[in-house]
C-alpha cells in the first residue's frame, strides 16, 4: 500500500513538457510559484528547461517592458512603480539602450 506521501506525489506530478509549457505561458509566475506548483525543486526546473533548450531567464522580457513603458511616454517613477525596479535600476536599464 502507498503511503500519503507517494500518493500526493503522485497526484502532483508535471511532465517535462507541462513544465516547460507552464513556464512559457506564465511569465508573471516566479520560479518560486512554478516550484510550489509542480512539486519540483527549483534546481529541476531549471535542469528541465536548459534540456529543452529554453533559457530560464526572464531579465530580457522586463527589460523590454521598462523600455516600452518609456517609449510611450511614462516617466521614470511610474516605471518603477510598475514594474516592481528601484528608480536607479530604471534608469539603468534606459541608459544601456540609448
Amino acid at each position: 500500500m502507498a503511503s500519503f506521501k507517494e500518493f500526493y506525489h503522485k497526484e502532483n506530478t508535471y511532465s517535462d513538457q507541462e513544465l516547460v509549457s507552464l513556464y512559457m505561458h506564465s511569465p508573471d509566475k516566479k520560479m518560486k510559484e512554478i516550484a510550489e506548483i509542480t512539486g519540483k525543486s527549483i534546481g529541476e526546473i531549471y535542469r528541465t528547461l536548459h534540456s529543452y533548450n529554453v533559457n530560464p531567464n526572464r531579465l530580457n522580457i522586463n527589460h523590454k517592458n521598462v523600455i516600452e513603458f518609456y517609449n510611450y511616454g511614462m516617466n521614470i517613477n511610474q516605471i518603477a512603480e510598475l514594474t516592481g525596479y528601484t528608480i536607479r535600476n530604471v534608469r539603468y536599464i534606459l541608459s544601456k539602450v540609448k
